[in-house]
């Protein structure tokens, strides 16, 4: 599914009036009555509502969708009130246009944080964020803003459901950054497509369910884009077709090469991830001495060498068997490790997934890799992993993985894809694809390395690198989701790679279906984002 920025919402906006007749006024009814469905599935009938539904808005046009919203709404025979954030600024034509028909329709807004407002708040049946739309940009908010968001999330933590417009207010559209404090909803409504800031963390995790609402555009504006992620029927179309006479030699063949004293299990996971995945043979080349290692996997073969002495007409003479490559888990310099990375690199034509010892041969040298490479490359960095590789601090990778993801592919040539809560892939033509599954549970050893696994097999068997690395993401997170469903804390990486029979299944019936992988009861929305672990869940705590 196309994702969007900001600003080329704003574009999209602009054609659908400029190409296809569509004014702006038809879009922002569109818009409110989605929001107003989404209202009213929470609320229930209007007779079974006392309390009113407070509309918070600002001068903008996010304010307007909000108001169009609560007119429906009380049309219907709802009780409504207005917040109206006071501004220098008039409010745009829109939202004055709508507070006049409200008007008349006995809704008076309440003007800025005067005496009564956090009654109203407190006090309400439902709250409508329309703050800030996505052209917020972060900084500092006005007082009067964050009087509004903390009455809002005090409400929140009360009981009160939040829903937001677009976006939760306070939350960059563009990056998903949190400044100073941001609405935390319970759904959040967006419109014509995700916008990229609602979807990448701390961002997402105030949005609650997020509801996607089409309101109109057509599908040719909304298909393409460099930016994207994966849906599960998405997932499913790319997943590789397993014939019913398929045998072992045609599931692809799968060598995993690394390992150094003490990190033999490195490359049992990835060799267990590429068997749970689906590889139909797996090998694994490492040193001799981890020869009894091996017991504890008996289906994978092993290609015992001496990593001290290792040539590369050792290792060159077994590779037209393999179908891809795992390189890197458990790798080491010290330990003959720059050898067999370099071989492998070099000599190998066909896809590698290079993780780990991989990135630490070439650090600060990004380019190198690429003038080594025959073939087609995936790298799996973790933000350390990838600061090493481009020559930056960690902390520059997490403030934004956009912008190093796309940096790394373009100077490596190769598929990147950043680890992380939310997992980043990027193209070296400039594609990313963003994952949304995955869980806290996650969060342990070894879990990455199940992941280089998943990918190899991917690769194996045919996928294109972008293709295998997203969608190696995707299942890798649905697995962990499942995990995390018996227990929050302490789970193994084993454990989620046997899992992985289990998810790499259809993902369109209700079989081990994550929570939030529902659809709205009305056709006007659709729900394809499962909602996030809140701030609450998080290590930085609420805001």
């Amino acid at each position: 599914m196309r994702v969007v920025t900001p600003e080329e919402m704003r574009e999209l906006d602009g054609r659908a009036t400029r190409e296809f007749g569509i004014p702006e006024e038809i879009l922002m009814e569109r818009a409110g009555m989605a929001v107003a469905i989404a209202c009213r599935e929470i609320l229930g009938a209007p007779a079974e509502v006392s309390r009113h539904i407070v509309a918070v808005v600002g001068g903008g046009h996010n304010g307007g969708d909000a108001l169009v919203a609560l007119r429906d709404l009380v049309s219907r025979g709802y009780p409504a009130a207005i917040v109206l954030m006071g501004s220098e600024k008039p409010p745009s034509q829109a939202v004055s246009r709508e507070l006049d028909r409200l008007a008349r329709m006995g809704v008076v807004p309440t003007q800025g944080v005067d005496s009564s407002f956090r009654h109203r708040i407190s006090h309400a049946a439902l709250l409508v964020d329309g703050l800030f739309g996505t052209g917020f940009r972060g900084g500092s908010l006005s007082r009067e803003a964050r009087e509004l968001i903390v009455a809002m999330n005090r409400a929140a933590d009360s009981g009160i459901p939040v829903v937001c417009v677009d976006i939760p207010s306070g939350v960059n559209g563009t990056t998903g950054a949190v400044s100073d404090v941001a609405v935390r909803g319970r759904r959040t409504v967006t419109f014509g497509a995700p916008k990229w800031g609602l979807l990448c963390d701390p961002g997402t995790r105030y949005a609650g369910d997020i509801y996607l609402s089409p309101i109109g555009f057509p599908r040719n504006l909304r298909d393409g884009g460099q930016l994207s992620c994966l849906l599960p029927h998405e997932a499913n179309e790319l997943l590789p077709v397993r014939p019913p006479a398929v045998h072992k030699g045609e599931a692809g063949h799968v060598l995993v090469a690394g390992g150094s004293p003490g990190k033999s299990g490195s490359v049992l996971l990835a060799a267990r991830g590429a068997l749970r995945s689906g590889a139909g043979l797996v090998t694994v080349l490492w040193d001799r001495s981890f020869g009894e290692a091996a017991a504890s996997l008996p289906e994978i073969m092993t290609f015992p060498v001496d990593f001290a002495t290792l040539s590369p007409r050792e290792v060159f003479r077994f590779l037209p068997r393999m179908d891809a490559v795992a390189c890197g888990p458990g790798v080491e310099e010290a330990f003959g490790g720059r050898a067999l990375v370099e071989s492998l690199l070099t000599d190998y034509p066909g896809p590698l997934v290079g993780d780990a010892g991989v990135f630490d041969l070439f650090a600060g040298n990004p380019e190198k890799m690429a003038s080594s490479r025959r073939g087609p490359l995936v790298l799996t960095p973790h933000p350390g992993e990838m600061g090493r590789l481009l020559g930056r601090e960690t902390a520059t990778i997490v403030s934004d993985p956009l912008g190093s993801v796309r940096e790394a592919a373009a100077r490596t040539g190769a598929v990147v894809l950043l680890k992380g809560a939310r997992t980043h892939v990027a193209h070296p033509d400039g594609r990313v694809s963003i994952n949304l599954t995955g869980d806290p549970v996650m969060a342990g050893a070894g879990m990455g390395d199940v992941l280089t696994g998943i990918i190899a097999t991917f690769l194996g068997q045919g996928l294109a690198p972008f293709d295998a690395a997203r969608l190696g993401a995707f299942f890798h997170g649905r697995a962990g989701e499942l995990l995390g469903t018996t227990s929050t804390r302490g789970r193994l990486a084993s454990e989620l790679a046997d899992l992985l029979t289990v998810i790499l299944s259809p993902v369109g019936g209700t079989a081990h279906q994550p929570p939030g992988f529902n659809r709205s009861q009305d056709p006007a929305l659709f729900w394809p984002f499962p909602a996030p672990c809140p701030p609450s869940a998080s290590f930085g705590g609420r805001q």
